[in-house]
């Protein structure tokens, strides 16, 4: 009787998993139809020697500095357009998805560790003729312009670190981090293959919940922006990949051997890297300055563009003036 009941429930279980993978196995959207949606204005794509394809845009002032945008961890080169609006009139800007995100997707190194992306950043830079440049990162794009600056400081006139990682967040700060739920699930060997087939809307709505403190700034177009380019083939297995390494062997970064002009912007309602890991990184940078803003998240820059890109404008122009000067 007991193996009959064991039988029926282990059926039942087998059945009600059919189900569910039924109802919310979540499929690639292909990669053609993805980029008549988001490969629009300025976009372009560049073959790399590496074999990688990379998205990436160049606007605005070809005449003016350089400035290399680099977006966060599951977003793209869309996150930076607030700014690139703001900025185009006076710099030339280039912005560029990222190996395992938007349409540039997985790459065949299959590097998604912060030197892997600046090998890639490395050959990207170098196919598209900049030389000298600013370079600005959110989150995970922080921690990879910290990585290029450490490695090939000729290259970098000056840092802009927003809500940056690089280094761990201080443990008293412990209680006030609330990731999302794909943070948490990515790069498990338990729940990774999850992620990687069952991916709903709802995962990109709740991520954006939590990286953003005023929910005024939340669209439904954006939620979609998120959650399709983040169903980009390859990218969700870049995304365990990456977060298998984080959970492995990331180590912070030497951020005191960072010798360039520096501004490090902050949300000061982040809930995924807390304020307190940015004046961390302003006592180590020497020389660098710091602005936080109340109200705002994990992605200010998204969030109120037009409000945070003064800081960079103000930090851009003073290097500039100070260069004409000496």
């Amino acid at each position: 009787m007991k193996l009959t009941r064991l039988k029926y429930f282990a059926g039942a279980g087998l059945l009600i998993t059919a189900l569910l993978l039924y109802k919310y196995w979540t499929p690639d959207i292909p990669h053609a139809v993805l980029t008549v949606k988001y490969a629009t204005g300025a976009s372009d794509f560049i073959d790399l020697p590496s074999g990688a394809t990379a998205h990436y845009r160049m606007q605005g002032n070809d005449e003016g500095p350089t400035l290399l945008l680099l977006h966060g961890s599951n977003a793209s080169l869309h996150t930076w357009e607030g700014w690139v609006d703001q900025l185009e009139d006076d710099y030339f800007v280039v912005s560029v998805d990222l190996p395992g995100h938007g349409l540039t997707g997985a790459t065949p190194a299959e590097d998604y560790t912060y030197s892997g992306m600046v090998s890639f950043l490395k050959e990207f830079t170098q196919s598209i003729g900049i030389k000298e440049f600013f370079v600005t990162g959110n989150s995970m794009g922080g921690a990879i312009s910290l990585q290029y600056a450490l490695t090939y400081p000729e290259e970098v006139k000056g840092l802009i670190l927003v809500n940056s990682a690089g280094i761990k967040t201080p443990e008293v700060t412990a209680n006030k981090t609330d990731h999302p739920l794909a943070f948490r699930l990515a790069g498990n060997w338990y729940s990774g293959w999850i992620l990687e087939n069952i991916t709903p809307r709802s995962v990109a709505a709740e991520g954006l919940n939590k990286s953003m403190a005023d929910q005024t700034y939340l669209s439904e177009a954006l939620i979609d922006r998120y959650w399709e380019l983040a169903l980009h083939p390859g990218n969700r297995s870049a995304t365990n990949k990456r977060f298998a390494w984080y959970r492995a062997s990331r180590q912070e970064l030497a951020v005191e051997n960072i010798h360039v002009p520096t501004l490090i912007i902050w949300g000061e309602e982040d809930m995924v890297i807390p304020v307190e890991t940015g004046h961390e990184l302003h006592k180590r940078i020497k020389g660098s300055q710091i602005v936080t803003h109340k109200g705002l998240g994990h992605i200010p820059m998204e969030e109120n563009p037009r409000k945070t890109v003064k800081e960079a404008k103000n930090f851009l122009a003073a290097i500039s003036a100070s260069n004409k000067t000496s």
